[in-house]
């Protein structure tokens, strides 16, 4: 693998000299915002890209690295079920996987669904196993996330909206898919803000999108949202950021059901994976009043526990679309991936 370090007078142009030198499957790892020194005295600022290339490897782009087919779920969130007890005839190896589940904060009620589904498909000889109870654990809990495929762009306009409680990462998810889809993807993406509750959150949206050179509307009415989407017209992408909202405050969830009325738009719902699944639940089911097509989970890098992964594939029943890894922007960001998201799940075995 191949990693170099490219600047320009913009970002843009930082980012040409990378797909010049590396072509199409050259990856951003860092973006930087420097100032130059010249004969002591600080310069115009320059804009730096630290790019990689493996000639071995071959992809689309960043934003899409990963292909998953898309699966089909009900709709609605589902209610959670009454605690079942793990049955007192299992082996000591599937005590042991049971204990494992619920350590990585996933209900009891689903820990056991999951371990009758993998005792279902072993025969009994092998319940002892350890390896074949893991790796059939392991296809099982793969087999339940469901996850989607990044948008294709048919010549249609995508508007998509991020939605979920405060602190979650909204606005620096926004970024990330702004830069991805921007600057690596080459797609025409306009952003949106309805977040004027909080001056510093339409501002820090506002600096990301001079950097990747992306034109930003602030709409303070449901009436300058839609004017805003109008005069985006041109983009391929619309990115619209909303203020975080108590799943515990029901004014402020009927303030942004009544925003997003009339507006075709792909919802997504944001989820920190540090949320207890008591919380998961009762986040799904208050924004459930909107219409969720997706859910996004962010700040995996800030747990050890990563069952909030498929609780909330599972409780929302909707696809996950992508995680986030990090503060980094544009690189802390991935497209969903089951057996991945399996793997953190169980650890090591």
């Amino acid at each position: 693998m191949r990693v170099k370090k490219f600047t320009g007078r913009t970002i843009q142009e930082a980012v040409e000299h990378l797909r010049q030198e590396f072509g199409p499957d050259g990856v951003i790892l860092h973006t930087a915002q420097k100032r130059a020194w010249l004969w002591g005295r600080v310069g115009p600022k320059r804009y730096e890209v630290v790019g990689a290339f493996d000639p071995n490897y071959r992809s689309s782009s960043a934003a899409a690295r990963v292909t998953v087919p898309r699966k089909t779920v009900p709709d609605g969130p589902a209610a959670p079920s009454p605690d079942p007890k793990p049955d007192p005839a299992w082996s000591e190896a599937v005590q042991n996987l049971y204990s494992r589940l619920t350590k990585a904060d996933i209900p009891k009620d689903l820990s056991v669904k999951l371990l009758k589904e993998v005792l279902s498909q072993l025969p009994k000889e092998d319940w002892e196993n350890d390896g074949k109870l893991w790796n059939q654990l392991m296809e099982v809990i793969a087999g339940r996330i469901v996850t989607a495929q990044p948008w294709e762009f048919n010549g249609e306009q995508k508007t998509v909206v991020l939605i979920g409680p405060t602190g979650v990462g909204k606005t620096t998810t926004i970024a990330k898919l702004a830069a991805n889809f921007s600057l690596v993807a080459g797609r025409k993406v306009g952003l949106i803000t309805v977040d004027t509750y909080r001056i510093a959150a339409a501002e820090q949206l506002k600096t990301y999108a001079e950097i990747i050179g992306l034109p930003l509307h602030v709409a303070y009415s449901p009436k300058e949202l839609k004017e805003g989407i109008a005069k985006l017209k041109d983009r391929e992408l619309i990115l619209i950021d909303t203020a975080g909202r108590s799943q515990n405050n029901q004014l402020h969830i009927a303030e942004l059901k009544h925003f997003f009325e009339g507006i075709a738009a792909e919802i997504h719902l944001v989820i920190s994976a540090t949320t207890k699944p008591r919380d998961v639940d009762e986040i799904i089911s208050v924004f459930g009043q909107l219409p969720i097509d997706r859910v996004i989970i962010t700040k995996l890098d800030e747990t050890s526990a990563f069952g909030v992964l498929l609780h909330t594939c599972e409780r929302a029943r909707v696809p996950i679309a992508f995680v986030t890894t990090g503060q980094g922007v544009p690189e802390d960001i991935e497209v969903a991936d089951g057996k991945r998201i399996a793997q953190l799940i169980l650890g090591d075995a």
